[in-house]
């Protein structure tokens, strides 16, 4: 973590992955940010197998933060939520069209008394025909083309397996809060920042969309070749080549000294024409031994090349570690869990808390609030918020 944006106030009221991720992204360079969840919890921590009360779809977009609870169904838990949105610099939320203007902390509502007030809304189709349709990562995938583009050998649409337009739409949020907080010091104001799971996936897909605009009614052609993955006799390997140097290259090391001379391989678009002839020799040849002999090779000639691993064997790698690319969870159940750094923030040894439980700071947000223990005492009782000691005991 750094200390970039300390001082910044940050209540983030979204659930889910793509909000929470942009809150854990200004979280992690300093910000205090309170995650405020519904009595039931942030629908994400349902999402896959869960260590005490969280998921891995709630836990990576939650470190860092602080956790309380309020019942925004209540008038007097409206009446929190509008005072600590006040007390915010920033506020994201994911809701459907209605949801933040019942809960009167729209920003409408809310940059009256606060112009200077970044407020940042992460839609799913946006405004349109479509605006009240619930929309998540798959389906926004399936919408916008990206399984198709990543569709099987047999041309079957497949999802990307990890929440690739959720998470890129944290990204895209937090650059927008970036640039917002210079409009703001530079004395123009706060912002409503909009962003579409839609218009997300389309940004994250420009290159393809445009490639498929290029090449319409025909296939598109591979962007080099060989290109690819390729199986070796013992696991897998990644190879690309981006010049006809390093064609030659390949060649050596694949022994095949005889396509340098080939007219037909002598340029790109010869290669290109050829593709099948050489990915099918290539196959061949590279099935023959393992891994790391071809990566050796291949390094020698100063071609593109590397391994095919899983997450352990990544995390493993001794430069990923000693890059310093993960810090460890500890806390209880997530004691020594990797969770890896943002890019730039990498620390050999970095630790990092335990993502919070529902409502675990509930009382001490209410305190830097102002309110007194009496009054936090009556809002424990009729459950219109919930701390965490309430919450375990099961409301008793």
């Amino acid at each position: 973590m750094t200390d970039d944006y300390a001082g910044l106030r940050v209540l983030d009221v979204s659930q889910g992955f793509a909000g929470p991720y942009c809150g854990a992204i200004l979280a992690r360079g300093g910000a205090s940010v309170i995650k405020v969840e519904p009595p039931a919890g942030d629908w994400a921590r349902t999402i896959g197998g869960s260590i005490d009360g969280h998921t891995a779809f709630s836990l990576v977009p939650n470190i860092g933060k602080r956790a309380i609870c309020i019942d925004g169904t209540k008038p007097q838990g409206r009446s929190v939520l509008v005072e600590l949105a006040k007390s915010a610099d920033i506020v994201i939320q994911n809701f459907r069209p209605g949801v933040v203007e019942r809960l009167q902390i729209a920003d409408a509502q809310l940059r009256p008394a606060k112009p200077d007030l970044i407020y940042v809304s992460i839609l799913g189709f946006g405004p349109g025909p479509y605006e009240n349709r619930p929309a998540t990562d798959t389906i926004i995938q399936g919408f916008t083309g990206m399984m198709v583009m990543n569709r099987d050998a047999r041309g079957a649409p497949r999802r990307i397996g990890m929440l690739a337009v959720d998470t890129a739409a944290g990204i895209y949020a937090a650059q927008q809060v970036g640039a917002a907080l210079y409009r703001r010091l530079s004395g123009r104001g706060g912002r409503h920042i909009k962003v579409s799971l839609v218009e997300v996936a389309a940004a994250f897909q420009a290159m393809p969309i445009v490639e498929d605009a290029m090449h319409r009614d025909r296939p598109s052609p591979p962007l080099s070749v060989p290109i690819g993955t390729f199986a070796t006799s013992d696991g897998h390997i990644n190879l690309s080549c981006v010049s006809t140097a390093m064609f030659h290259g390949i060649c050596r090391a694949l022994d095949k000294p005889e396509w340098v001379d080939d007219p037909r391989f002598a340029t790109e678009a010869g290669r290109l024409a050829h593709a099948q002839d050489i990915t099918t020799e290539v196959t061949r040849i590279l099935q023959s031994r393992p891994s790391a002999h071809w990566i050796g090779t291949f390094e020698k000639q100063d071609v593109l090349c590397g391994p095919v691993q899983d997450y352990r064997s990544f995390l493993a790698d001794p430069h990923v570690r000693g890059l310093g690319l993960t810090a460890t969870l500890q806390g209880g159940a997530f004691e020594g869990l990797p969770l890896t750094l943002l890019p730039g923030t990498a620390a050999p040894g970095t630790r990092m808390p335990a993502p919070p439980r529902l409502g675990q700071h509930t009382c001490e947000i209410l305190i830097e609030q102002g309110y007194p223990q009496a009054a936090i005492d009556r809002l424990i009782a009729d459950r219109t918020v919930i701390a965490a000691e309430q919450e375990k005991a099961g409301g008793k």
